[in-house]
């Protein structure tokens, strides 16, 4: 398995230790592969260097385990705005880019921001909308952008339950509706024991097939070595009638 999305860098010489017990409780968990990134960067500053020691320590200590630098962006006014002065600087080099939505933003300015990126030729991966209070009260406002060409990637701990039941509905609705592409896990160092991504296939694959799990495993594969992800024809989620009378 591969894991499109965590913050598995150590950010000091004292986590090296930490990382390594990481990548070795990943490896256990059947990972081959992870993209990662921090929270807290700049975003133009390279991981480039930090990615290269943490390669060579996992090499060191015999982890059969290999880091890449993802690429992910806060998408808020501020970044939208930036991105629309100087985004082909930003996206340069890069098939996908993982945009996370805080939770005050409303998805008006992802518009524009999708729209732009994609100028670039650089695919924008929604992270996470299942856990968004905007997506979770406008669910098909998400079949708007992934008719557009986003890509749509959700948590497996929403897969799995642990981000409340609503977020799990939410998400599982979107695997259904073929408005879901991508599972990864945003595990950190600090929650690393806590991975769940394959969980959360089990879950997928009891819940709504093989089929839909291998192609979810397959495209973060295809994500991970900049390919071209395979989707399905998206379609609107309908409104739920109360007890059915309505």
């Amino acid at each position: 398995m591969i894991d499109i999305y965590t913050h598995m860098l150590p950010k000091t010489a004292s986590s090296k230790q930490q990382f390594v017990d990481a990548a070795k409780h990943l490896v256990s968990q059947g990972i081959k592969a992870v993209a990662t990134t921090l929270h807290d960067k700049e975003t133009n500053t390279s991981l480039a260097p930090y990615v290269k020691e943490a390669n060579q320590t996992l090499e060191d200590n015999n982890i059969p385990l290999t880091i890449v630098e993802g690429t992910e962006v806060v998408a808020d006014r501020t970044f939208a705005e930036s991105y629309q002065r100087r985004g082909a600087m930003l996206a340069s080099n890069e098939k996908y880019i993982v945009l996370t939505i805080p939770k005050q933003e409303e998805a008006d300015c992802l518009k524009q921001l999708v729209y732009e990126i994609q100028l670039n030729k650089v695919v924008p991966i929604i992270s996470e909308p299942e856990r968004h209070p905007y997506f979770l009260e406008h669910k098909n406002a998400l079949y708007k952008f992934v008719k557009k060409g986003a890509i749509v990637q959700l948590s497996s701990d929403s897969i799995i339950g642990k981000n409340g039941k609503h977020a799990k509905k939410a998400a599982m609705q979107f695997i259904e509706h073929n408005l879901a592409h991508v599972i990864a896990s945003g595990a950190s160092l600090d929650n690393y024991k806590q991975h769940s991504l394959r969980q959360a296939y089990d879950v997928i694959t009891k819940e709504k097939g093989a089929e839909t799990s291998q192609l979810l495993m397959q495209n973060a594969e295809a994500a991970f070595n900049g390919q071209g992800i395979q989707t399905l024809p998206p379609e609107r989620i309908k409104k739920t009638k109360f007890l059915g009378i309505f």
